[in-house]
């Protein structure tokens, strides 16, 4: 009982930290779990994209849309880009291209993904969106900075254009919003005409 007065300024601090974990646990889970009920539509060019709501639209063009995290300190973003023109290169070389023109260079356990079966839900954006290939885990940006990279690469049979979509943040980021990027990818479908 002695050990519990004498250092009682220790024990309620221990206690309201572990208090805040737990709220955010909390909250963090609730966010998961209502993904689809928090969720609304964007659309970017032919395609129609489920974003989380707690996602902020802070760059759009017709060739790009930025979302980031407003609402907190996160170091994270979503990039969602359309290039009209691929100039005869393949998968591999367009990934290739991207990741130097970034500097990133990624560990050696990070996932690789080609079957568009596996990465979207909608069976016309995996007839249309054969050609994929998805690339994630941690790595470097510019050698110095440790990210966590989320990029797929897609183009629609036909079509001289291709897709860059991709999240980065810090590692401990990635974590968090992750999970939400490739599900708002995996709910990717085509606009659907009235």
């Amino acid at each position: 009982m002695e050990i519990l007065s004498s250092h009682a300024f220790e024990w309620l601090a221990l206690l309201c930290i572990l208090g805040g974990a737990i709220y955010t646990l909390k909250i963090v889970g609730q966010e998961k779990s209502s993904f689809k009920d928090d969720s609304y539509e964007v659309q970017f060019g032919t395609l129609s994209l489920m974003i989380p709501n707690w996602w902020t639209l802070t760059e759009q063009s017709p060739t790009q849309l930025k979302f980031e995290r407003t609402d907190t300190r996160y170091d994270w973003y979503a990039l969602f880009n359309y290039f009209p023109d691929h100039q005869n290169r393949d998968m591999p070389k367009l990934l290739e291209d991207k990741l130097n023109l970034e500097e990133i260079e990624f560990d050696m356990d990070v996932v690789f993904e080609t079957d568009s079966r596996v990465l979207f839900r909608d069976s016309a954006i995996q007839e249309q969106f054969q050609e994929v290939i998805r690339v994630e885990g941690q790595g470097s940006q510019k050698v110095v900075d440790r990210i966590y990279y989320d990029i797929y690469i897609t183009r629609r049979l036909n079509d001289a254009g291709y897709f860059i979509f991709e999240s980065r943040s810090s590692v401990l980021n990635g974590l968090v919003e992750g999970p939400y990027f490739e599900e708002s990818l995996s709910e990717l479908s085509f606009i659907r005409e009235s």
